[in-house]
Order: structure tokens, then C-alpha cells, then sequence
């Protein structure tokens, strides 16, 4: 089916779960009949993008949106689009630059001429809505120049370095070397910012960037809750002054970060949070269908006379008799992948079976539930709990059948991921198909790269986009899928998916909300490591090999097993560590493989000590040999 036919089919099939019912403001959704409606009555547009898990954005709905004469200027004035950031994944990347709330304002054919960050009470925002209407009604409104950038139109050329330098720079120049962290608030949304840090230690032995890594990953233990162990989503200006907000990106970036630094120092502390991450997921998050829900928020509701500091302080008899915080039950799909590869990391950190059990769990039921008939995933489909309004929601939450870059992307690598750890095909099988879905429905096949939703039919007024960090971890997904699966043509379409994107401009933009690009980059870089183990899986000697492999830090690493033709049947089972370049010796003994596997970082290939990304990889270890 051809994505026009695709746009075609699916605008048909939305489905919106009501907002809370005092809200009387005739909310349009992200769709071509607000655009047309805007153009054909002459009105200016207003779209608030947030989620359920944010406070500013109830704030401003419970303050603002049910205020009467808000209301009337809006229904009076504007055509006035609301958006769940996480149900529709794209528009959240294309306003995320102003955090959640984000309200933007836009002529009638679609320019934008404003956008406001956070929330306001209707004493500010009225002011606001009426000089636009004024501005509007005389011709005076001038084109927003911040506001958000498109696709680019041409791909840029020549070498990445210097791309991945700049993202090298932003991340660093805004980093907290004294206590760590970006800025004054300590936020875990995405594991990757600090990840690139680990990674960059181990690439190049440089011990910098492995302190930072780890004193990040220290000050987010701080984070977490010690009665039911979930990550809280911030600290403000200091570790452990939290904002009481649990958001499953948070736990999914948690399993990540605690699950690499325990693998690469053994600290109990490390373990000690996967443990409590896995405790608060499960007690809390898990629904009755194997998925998780996508936030608690920071109230609890009928709780009188107690704060939720003061809550958060008590054991947990205490807090249950006052009840659980108030839970958005959406289970976005995007967000589940994000577990299930954090409990991946955490079986391969661990060796813990049980870990690994759930994140087969959670691809089972993700694949039954969300998986259509042409490979992609939804993001989600409603349930009898959303559409019944158990939850009082802060936004209209609406259901389509669109793949989107985020939910394909994040899926591709966690099960990508699941089938090197648990060695079971149906998982690399599954991310092909995603693989395919994605490249039939949302490459661009002329520029190359990925745009963040189907077409839908309002590109003919906002051009569509294709989000930096969103195809940072498609070309992540697509380069390993590539060696696992042999293909070089997926490796070149991974790079041809930063290139489409990584353009100086858009990468400065981003700041350092970069750090999915800043992996994908070294990893292109510095190439892939893998582990292949031929001999037969079902003796013992094959799997010691393979959970050897597992066990290894090694991010860039592809581990599976592989059957005699690149690499001799043996009389016993053997690994084989290769990348572009070099192979191994066969490895016959499990405790070797971290050593050898060891060989393969571009530092020690190179002979270096100290951090050097510019540096040709050569082999110069005795047991590594050129690659066949």
C-alpha cells in the first residue's frame, strides 16, 4: 500500500477519549479540517501540546482552559488544536522546544507567529490572545523566527566528524562538572545523554568522559524511591530535591543507566536501583495486559491535610491508607519499548533470568496488542478504562492507526535487542518487519532519512518534519539490524538517516537534546563488534559462549548465534569477535571473551591510551587478525 493510500485510509479511523467534561472549548485535533476550517473563517490557530504526566499542563488546564472568558475569546476567535504529546509522538517533537505546556499561535495558513512556554493563568494569557487578534485583524503579525524547523532540503556531505565534534561540544559545554548533570534541573527522560558519556570512555579509554557518565548515574540513584522505588522524573538545582512526578520514560531510561554502570563497576549500589526500578514497575505500572501505564502524577486523589512531600515521606501502610497517585493508564508504545530494553540491559548487566523473562513478556504482549498486519506497531489503542474517563484526563487522548518514527524506531531496537539476549529468531524476525514497515512508509526515499508520522493530508500547510533523535535511533536500530541480518544496504541507510537531519543549524537547535545522535554517530564512527557463536545452541558449551557475550559492556556489540560457513564447524563450540577490520581467534573459554572482546574498542585497536576520535582503527593486539 503506498503511504498516499496509507494517509488516505487512516485520517478515517480516529477515535478521541474525552477531556475532563467542564471543559467547553471546541478543541480540534491535529488534522486538515482544523487547517481548513482556520483558512476558510479567516480565524488564527492556537495548539497546546503537553502530557498527562505534567503539572504545568494541569495546571493551566484547571487555571486557564475552564476559565469562561478564555473560553469564549477562544471558541470566538481561534480554531484551537490540543495534542497529547505522547499519543501523537510527532507533534511533541515538533514543539518540545517549548516543554510541556507548549502554545503555539499561528496565521491562518498555517505560519507560526508565537509560542509560549509553560503555563499561564488567564490574568497574562487573555492579553496575549486579544493583542493577536488585534495584530491579526490590522495584517501586522510578522512569522515567529524560532519557529519550529522542517525537514531539511538538502543532506549534508563529506565526513561526520564534524557533526558528532559539535554534539561532543554542546553536550559538554553545558555540563555540571561539579555535581554533574545539564543544567538546574536533574531530568531523566532519555538514558542516552549519559550513556554517550559511558560509551565514549569505553571507546577511547577516555576516563573524562566515564567519570561524568557515572557521577550522572550516581546522582540519579539519588532519585529514586526508597519505599516503592520509582524514579522520580526531576531534581531541581540539586540531587534528590525531587519533583514527585514518576513517568515510565523515566524507569525505562533508569533500567538503562543503572543497568550499564553496574555492569561496568560491579557496585552494589547500581544493582540495589535495577532492583527498585523493577519493584516500582511492577507493583505499580504494570496493567492486567503485560503493558505499562505512562505516568503517576504528583497528586493523590481525596488526600487532605498532607502535602505530597509530606506523603512521599511515609512507609507504605502509611501511604496506601491515603491512596495511590493519580496514574494516566495509557500504555504508549514507545514507552513500553523503552522498558523492554531496559530489562534487557538488565538480564545482560545481571545474569538475572527473571529480567529477561519480562522483557519477553512485554514483547509478547506489545506484539499482539499493537502489531498490524503490515508490520508496524500503533502507539496505542484505547481501552475500556480511557474511554469510560476512570481517568480524568488533562488532554483529549485520540486513537489512530498512523505509524509513527518514534513508536517503529524504539520498537525495532528493543526487540532487536530481546533476540540478542534471549537468541530466540521471532524477535529479529519482528524487527525486520518493523524495519520494512518504516522504510515503506516513512523514508524518504529521494533525501534520505524518516519523517515522524504518515502523511495525513495537513502537510499542505506545515510541512512535515523528520525529528533528529527520532531517526538518531532509527539509524541506530537499522546499522545493528544490518549486521545481524548481513545487509550493508541498512548500515548505509543509517547513515544516509543522519545525514538527512544533522545539518549544523538543526544540531545547534537542539542543544543537548542530542544524545540518541551523539551514540548514533560514534557507533558509525567507531562500527559494530560481533560475537558469533557456531556450534550447536542447545549444549551447554554454545550458551556459556553466548551469555559470555551478553555479559560483556560492549554497546556497539551484535551477539548471536551463527551456523558454519563464514566461520569453520569446530569439534566443540567456538566465539568468533570481528568487526570491519579484524577477527579473533576462536574463543573456546567463556572467561576469555571479555579480554578479547576488549581488543576491539578503537583506543586499544589504535595502540592509544587517552581519548582520540579521530584515530584510524588498526589492530595491534596479538590475538586479533584481519578479517576474511
Amino acid at each position: 500500500m503506498s503511504v498516499s493510500r496509507v494517509a488516505v485510509a487512516l485520517c478515517c479511523v480516529t477515535v478521541a477519549i474525552s477531556a475532563l467534561a467542564d471543559s467547553s472549548i471546541d478543541w480540534f485535533d491535529w488534522e486538515p479540517a482544523a487547517f481548513q476550517s482556520a483558512r476558510e473563517n479567516n480565524r488564527l490557530i492556537m495548539v497546546n501540546v503537553g502530557h498527562e504526566g505534567c503539572t504545568a499542563c494541569r495546571f493551566m488546564k484547571m487555571n486557564t482552559f475552564t476559565n469562561p472568558n478564555v473560553i469564549d475569546v477562544l471558541n470566538n476567535n481561534f480554531v484551537s488544536i490540543q495534542v497529547d504529546s505522547e499519543a501523537r509522538p510527532d507533534i511533541g517533537d515538533r514543539y518540545s522546544d517549548w516543554a510541556w505546556p507548549a502554545t503555539a499561535f499561528m496565521r491562518p495558513d498555517g505560519t507560526q507567529v508565537l509560542a509560549l512556554r509553560g503555563s499561564m493563568r488567564p490574568a497574562k494569557f487573555i492579553p496575549i490572545l486579544e493583542d493577536l487578534i488585534a495584530q491579526h485583524t490590522s495584517g501586522k503579525l510578522e512569522v515567529d523566527t524560532k519557529e519550529p524547523y522542517v525537514a531539511p532540503n538538502t543532506p549534508i556531505t563529506g565526513p561526520l566528524d564534524a557533526v558528532r565534534k559539535q554534539v561532543r561540544r554542546q553536550l559538554e559545554r553545558s555540563y555540571n562538572d561539579e555535581i554533574g548533570g545539564w543544567g538546574n534541573a536533574k531530568v531523566l527522560e532519555y538514558a542516552e545523554a549519559t550513556l554517550q558519556f559511558l560509551l565514549r570512555g569505553h571507546l577511547y579509554n577516555n576516563e573524562q568522559a566515564r567519570k561524568r557518565g557515572l557521577k550522572n548515574i550516581r546522582g540519579f540513584a539519588e532519585q529514586t524511591d526508597p519505599v516503592w522505588g520509582g524514579m522520580f522524573y526531576a531534581s531541581i538545582n540539586r540531587w534528590g530535591n525531587t519533583v514527585k512526578e514518576l513517568r515510565t520514560e523515566s524507569q525505562g531510561a533508569a533500567l538503562q543507566i543503572f543497568s550499564s554502570a553496574y555492569q561496568l563497576t560491579r557496585d552494589p549500589l547500581f544493582r540495589d536501583r535495577i532492583e527498585r526500578i523493577d519493584r516500582y514497575l511492577q507493583g505499580q505500572m504494570r496493567g492486567p495486559d503485560g503493558l505499562y501505564y505512562a505516568s503517576q502524577k504528583d497528586t493523590v486523589p481525596g488526600m487532605s491535610g498532607l502535602d505530597i512531600e509530606a506523603y512521599y515521606a511515609l512507609p507504605d501502610p502509611e501511604r496506601r491508607k491515603h491512596g495511590l497517585p493519580s496514574t494516566d493508564h495509557s500504555t504508549f508504545t514507545d514507552l513500553n519499548a523503552r522498558v523492554l530494553l531496559g530489562y534487557v540491559h538488565a538480564f545482560e548487566a545481571t545474569g538475572e533470568l527473571r529480567y529477561l523473562s519480562i522483557a519477553t513478556d512485554t514483547a509478547i504482549a506489545l506484539s499482539t496488542a499493537r502489531q498490524t498486519g503490515d508490520g508496524w506497531f500503533l502507539q496505542l489503542k484505547p481501552d475500556q478504562r480511557l474511554i469510560g474517563q476512570k481517568d480524568k484526563r488533562t488532554h483529549i487522548l485520540r486513537f489512530d492507526e498512523r505509524p509513527y518514527l518514534r513508536t517503529q524506531a524504539y520498537v525495532g531496537r528493543a526487540l532487536l535487542a530481546l533476540y540478542q539476549a534471549s537468541a530466540d529468531e521471532q524477535w529479529l524476525a519482528r524487527a525486520h518487519q518493523v524495519m520494512s514497515a518504516m522504510r515503506e512508509h516513512l523514508e524518504d526515499k529521494k533525501l534520505g532519512g524518516f519523517f515522524g508520522s504518515a502523511a495525513d493530508g495537513t502537510e499542505a500547510m506545515i510541512a512535515r518534519r523528520k525529528p533528529l533523535e527520532d531517526n538518531a535511533v532509527a539509524a541506530q536500530f537499522l546499522f545493528l539490524l544490518g549486521v545481524a541480518t548481513k545487509d550493508d544496504e541498512l548500515k548505509t541507510i543509517a547513515e544516509q538517516a543522519i545525514r538527512a537531519v544533522a545539518v549544523p543549524a538543526i544540531v545547534k537547535r537542539e542543544g543537548r537534546i542530542t544524545g540518541n545522535l551523539a551514540i548514533a554517530l560514534e557507533l558509525i564512527d567507531a562500527g559494530y563488534v560481533e560475537f558469533s557463536v557456531v556450534g550447536d545452541p542447545a549444549t551447554a558449551a554454545a550458551q556459556a559462549l553466548l551469555a559470555a557475550g551478553q555479559a560483556v559492556y560492549e554497546p556497539r556489540k551484535v551477539v548471536h548465534y551463527e551456523a558454519p560457513g563464514r566461520y569453520p564447524a569446530r569439534e566443540r563450540p567456538a566465539m568468533y569477535i570481528c568487526n570491519d577490520t579484524a577477527c579473533s581467534l576462536p574463543i573456546f573459554d567463556p572467561v576469555a571473551v571479555s579480554a578479547e572482546a576488549s581488543k576491539f574498542t578503537p583506543a586499544v585497536m589504535a595502540g592509544l591510551s587517552l581519548d582520540a576520535p579521530d584515530a584510524q582503527e588498526k589492530p595491534s593486539a596479538a590475538s586479533v587478525k584481519p578479517s576474511s
